[in-house]
């Protein structure tokens, strides 16, 4: 007589519970999770825009990777934008807002392609870039003033 397996005798309750324990044992990067995030620090532009960002700091928000050439953030509430004129090109730690989306962005590379209608150059990230880069969903960092010691 064949051995039944040991899976179809296995009660439901002991599945759901092996499956609880990996739950629970697995770190997780959800939202309230207690692991803390990732640290990066910015050096901010003398603008109006950045000013408001600066009051903020620190302040932590969640990335979302956009086909790998920047992170976008959004924030709590919109920010005013300066009426210089808005950026043409960027470099790899930019961040600018943008207003459309009521978001921060950092550029992962160099490049020109900006979109309508614009953004606005806030800083740069002086230390974290390699977080953002290596994360493609959901990425918690916490930003702070850069250290000008």
């Amino acid at each position: 007589m064949p051995q039944p397996s040991v899976l179809r005798l296995a009660p439901q309750r002991v599945v759901n519970s092996v499956v609880a324990a990996l739950l629970l044992t697995t770190p997780t990067l959800a939202h309230g999770s207690t692991t803390p995030p990732a640290q990066a620090s910015v050096t901010l532009a003398e603008s109006a825009t950045a000013g408001q960002i600066a009051a903020q700091l620190p302040l932590t928000v969640t990335f979302h990777d956009r086909m790998g050439t920047a992170v976008f953030a959004q924030l709590a509430t919109p920010l005013a934008v300066d009426a210089a004129d808005p950026m043409s090109e960027y470099r790899a730690g930019d961040i600018a807002y943008f207003a459309a989306e009521r978001s921060l962005v950092v550029f992962l590379s160099g490049g020109a392609a900006v979109p309508d209608p614009g953004l606005t150059l806030v800083g740069h990230l002086a230390a974290g870039l390699d977080q953002l880069a290596d994360c493609p969903h959901g990425c918690t960092i916490a930003l702070a003033i850069a250290s000008t010691s």
